[in-house]
C-alpha cells in the first residue's frame, strides 16, 4: 500500500487546479493573450529568486475575490489531497488578500472552511488552516487576521504564520504579534530562514514558534541547528520550491538529510502544489533518489510532521493510531 502522507506547509493560492484556474478565469473574463493557462501559474525553469517566484501569485489573486471562488478551490484542493493518500494538511493562506471586491474577513474565512469540509467529506482526510499574515502587510490588517484565527480556532483554523518576501521587513518588528499569538494560546509557525539567514530562525524559536516554514538557512550555523534539536522544532521543507526559490544552489546541497541525520525534527511538503508543479509523492521520489532516504525514513518524518500537527491532543491520537496501524511495515 502507499504510505499515508501528511502536508503541514501548503499554500491554498498557490495550488489551485488547472481546471479551477480555467473556470475563475473564465468567469472573470481574464485574458490569457495567448500564454498557456500553466504558464501563468507555475514557476517554470527560469526562477532567479523567492520574489520572482511569488510573483505566479498574481492571478490566483485576481480569481479569489468571491465566496464561490474561495469555496471552490479549497474544496478542489482538499478533495485532491484525499485522492493522492493524505491523512493530514493544513493549508494556509492570507485572508486579508481576497478583500478587494469587497468581502470581510470573516466572509473569506467562512468560504474556505466550507470549501475544505466539503472536500472532506467521505475521505479519511483531516484537514486544518492556518491563516497568514503577510510580512508585506500592515501591522493592523496582520493583527486583525491573529484576531480572526483566535476566534475560529478549533472550528476550522488550525493556527497562525507570517509569510511573504523574508526580509523585506526584520523578523523584530513582528515579535509583539506573536508573543500575542503565544499569549492566546493560538498555535504558530513562522516562515524562516527561506532566503533570510539564520539569526530569523533564532527570533522565530525565542517568539515561540514550534515549527518553521522551510528553514534552510539554519546549515549555516552549528548553533542553530543544535537550538532547532535540543527544543524538537519541527521544520517543514519543501525542496522543490527551495530549489526554484534558490534558497538552495542545488538538490546536493538541500540540507534536509543534514538536518535529518542530525536529529532535528524535519518533514517534507509541497509549500505550493501548482506553482511548484509538485505534488507530495514528487517530492518524496525526489530525496530517496537524491539524498539516500529510505522508506523507512520517509515514514519518520510522517511521523514528526503528525506530532507536530495543530490539533487537539485527543484527534492527533486518532490519527497517529491510524497512520501507525496503515504504513509499510519497514
Amino acid at each position: 500500500m502507499k504510505r499515508p502522507e501528511t502536508d503541514l506547509h501548503l499554500h491554498l493560492d498557490g495550488s489551485l487546479s488547472i481546471d479551477v484556474v480555467r473556470l475563475l478565469a473564465a468567469q472573470i473574463g481574464y485574458d490569457f493573450e495567448g500564454q498557456d493557462i500553466k504558464d501563468s501559474v507555475s514557476v517554470g525553469e527560469n526562477c532567479e529568486s523567492l520574489v520572482d517566484y511569488l510573483k505566479c501569485f498574481d492571478l490566483p489573486g485576481q480569481l479569489l475575490q468571491t465566496e464561490e471562488a474561495l469555496t471552490l478551490a479549497c474544496e478542489d484542493l482538499t478533495r485532491r489531497l484525499a485522492d493522492q493518500g493524505l491523512i493530514y494538511s493544513e493549508i494556509r493562506f492570507a485572508p486579508q488578500l481576497h478583500m478587494r471586491k469587497g468581502l470581510s474577513k470573516e466572509k473569506v474565512l467562512e468560504a474556505v472552511i466550507k470549501g475544505m469540509n466539503k472536500g472532506m467529506e467521505g475521505t479519511a482526510l483531516k484537514a486544518g488552516l492556518l491563516l497568514c499574515a503577510m510580512v508585506n502587510g500592515s501591522d493592523k490588517e496582520n493583527e486583525e487576521t491573529f484576531e480572526l484565527a483566535s476566534s475560529y480556532l478549533g472550528k476550522g483554523v488550525a493556527g497562525v504564520d507570517i509569510a511573504g518576501p523574508e526580509g523585506l521587513v526584520p523578523m523584530a518588528h513582528f515579535e509583539p504579534l506573536f508573543r500575542r499569538a503565544g499569549q492566546k494560546n493560538i498555535p504558530f509557525t513562522i516562515h524562516a530562514g527561506e532566503c533570510g539567514d539564520c539569526e530569523n530562525i533564532i527570533k522565530a524559536v525565542s517568539y515561540g514558534a514550534k515549527r518553521i516554514g522551510h528553514g534552510c538557512a539554519a546549515i549555516q550555523s552549528q548553533s542553530c541547528m543544535d537550538l532547532l534539536k535540543k527544543e524538537k522544532i519541527t521544520l517543514e521543507m519543501c525542496v522543490i520550491s527551495n530549489l526554484q526559490t534558490k534558497a538552495v544552489p542545488s538538490i546536493e546541497k538541500h540540507p534536509l538529510k543534514a538536518f535529518y541525520d542530525w536529529g532535528i525534527p524535519v518533514t517534507y511538503n509541497t509549500d505550493n502544489m501548482t506553482v511548484s508543479d509538485t505534488t507530495l509523492e514528487k517530492e518524496a521520489e525526489l530525496i530517496q533518489k537524491y539524498m539516500g532516504f529510505t522508506e523507512a525514513d520517509l515514514r519518520q518524518m510522517n511521523r514528526y510532521a503528525l506530532e507536530a500537527a495543530f490539533i487537539e491532543a485527543e484527534e492527533k491520537e486518532k490519527i497517529i493510531a491510524f497512520f501507525d496501524n496503515n504504513t509499510y511495515n519497514v
